[in-house]
């Protein structure tokens, strides 16, 4: 009977110290293969993974008072004279550009320690960035024997270009207890960009707080 309870106690204390593991983060990671942004990151005893999510827009909508007018200038017979064939594109120097990534990590254990946790990881993003912007078409034009105006022949053209970028990326990582709840890691992929592109020394790394 006193053995019983002995190895119901110990039981119970196992369990309990299974139950009292932080294996769940909430934090910032950064990384090709991995994404960069808000990150949730679990590691559990045999394995972990980890979804990071990030997202930025510019707004900068002021295309109507950049092509308001044309460029007007006076120009001497000696000096340049402008081409009045030739057809100028000019693109607004403001635009609005979005930036938006997701990845997902998946974490296989390698060796634990008192503060530290050495690691093997597979994982892949994907980046998305978009820019619109304006285009207006542009000539000079003869105004009097010296004198050039530079004024728009066609109307404002809108243009949006939106780009998908993937990454897969394998490599070796370590996990750092700073206190009970923080946790930083670092890791070196091999990342593989979807046009061909391949990184090696380019590391990348989080930092989370651990909770149950």
């Amino acid at each position: 009977m006193k053995k019983l309870f002995i190895g119901f106690i110990l039981l119970i204390g196992f369990a309990f110290s299974q139950s009292s593991e932080l294996t769940r983060g909430l934090g910032f990671a950064g990384g090709m293969p991995s994404g960069s942004g808000f990150s949730y990151r679990q590691m559990n005893e045999n394995y972990g993974f980890q979804v990071t999510f990030g997202i930025m827009v510019f707004q900068e909508d002021d295309f109507e008072d950049y092509y308001t007018e044309g460029y007007k200038g006076s120009y001497v017979v000696n000096d340049w004279i402008p081409d009045t064939n030739q057809i100028f594109t000019d693109e607004s120097y403001r635009n609005t550009r979005k930036w938006g990534n997701i990845g997902i990590t998946y974490y296989k254990p390698l060796h634990r320690s008192n503060k530290s946790l050495f690691y093997g990881f597979i994982g892949g993003s994907t980046y998305y960035t978009s820019q619109t912007y304006q285009t207006r078409d542009y000539k000079y034009t003869l105004t009097s024997d010296s004198t050039f105006s530079y004024d728009p022949i066609t109307d404002a053209n809108e243009i949006k270009d939106n780009e998908f970028t993937f990454f897969v990326g394998a490599g070796l990582g370590i996990e750092y207890s700073i206190t009970e709840n923080i946790r930083i890691h670092l890791e070196m992929p091999i990342t593989i960009v979807d046009n061909g592109n391949i990184f090696m020394y380019i590391p990348q790394g989080g930092i989370h707080y651990y909770f149950k």
